[in-house]
């Protein structure tokens, strides 16, 4: 297990933010339901599947709550909930690494950062996820297809048009200027195409080489304040007096 010591300056801030709500610790209720249940030092995950499908219907981890672990634990468990096995072992630590890394921190390490090499605190995590794979190989056998797993909107989401997302988003985004000191003007959201994709417009006053951690650091700050899948692009503009608008 590893120490509050152990943590990388990059998740140091949101692990701490994480341990102190997490909805996925203990066991998981009594249920004949089929599930898979692994351990490794000391710690336990366990995955309770839909029927007989691949599905994960409840996600429940148990680790000492004081633990840097945990946090990685309860964030995995969250990104199984409504997804495949497969899905939970080949991206759920992935998605917990972008969960708790803090955007203005320095990376932990140069290059790519992966949960391989992102801190101790995602090796325990790392060795429960392989031992999940290696169950779910056994009882439903190994994929060979690609993994096509895409969470979809909510159902609430889908119901709006797409003045009713921009309503929804808004706020959101003003927000976001606001505590990151960033002007009213310097960005404006103007499409949100049929696929869902939300389309900025920028200003001069963001500079090109900011823009692409700008965008990565607002997605995920949407993502968590809508509980969507909010994805940001770059709308290309040729003539400034012909911006599309919602």
């Amino acid at each position: 297990m590893s120490s509050r010591a152990d943590i990388p300056e990059a998740f140091a801030r949101p692990i701490a933010d994480r341990l102190g709500h997490l909805a996925h610790a203990g066991t998981a209720p009594a249920s004949d339901a089929p599930s898979i249940i692994v351990e490794a030092d000391g710690m336990s995950l366990t995955l309770t599947l839909e029927n007989a499908s691949e599905t994960v219907a409840q996600a429940h981890f148990s680790a000492p709550p004081e633990a840097p672990e945990s946090a990685v634990l309860d964030l995995l468990c969250a990104h199984a909930l409504g997804a495949p096995v497969r899905e939970v072992v080949e991206h759920g630590l992935v998605f917990a690494l972008q969960a708790l890394r803090d955007p203005d921190a320095p990376a932990p390490v140069a290059g790519i950062v992966t949960p391989r090499n992102a801190g101790a605190c995602f090796a325990i995590p790392l060795r429960l996820v392989a031992a999940v794979r290696r169950e779910a190989e056994a009882r439903f056998g190994r994929h060979a297809d690609t993994n096509f797993f895409d969470r979809p909107y909510s159902d609430a989401w889908k119901k709006l048009d797409k003045a009713g997302k921009r309503d929804l988003l808004l706020p959101h985004i003003a927000r976001f200027k606001a505590d990151n000191g960033i002007s009213d003007s310097a960005f404006e959201l103007v499409e949100i195409d049929q696929y869902d994709r939300l389309f900025l417009v920028f200003t001069d006053e963001i500079a090109v080489w900011d823009k692409p951690v700008l965008l990565m650091k607002m997605e995920r700050w949407l993502r968590e304040q809508t509980g969507e899948r909010i994805e940001l692009f770059t709308e290309v503009v040729k003539d400034a007096n012909r911006i599309r608008r919602l």
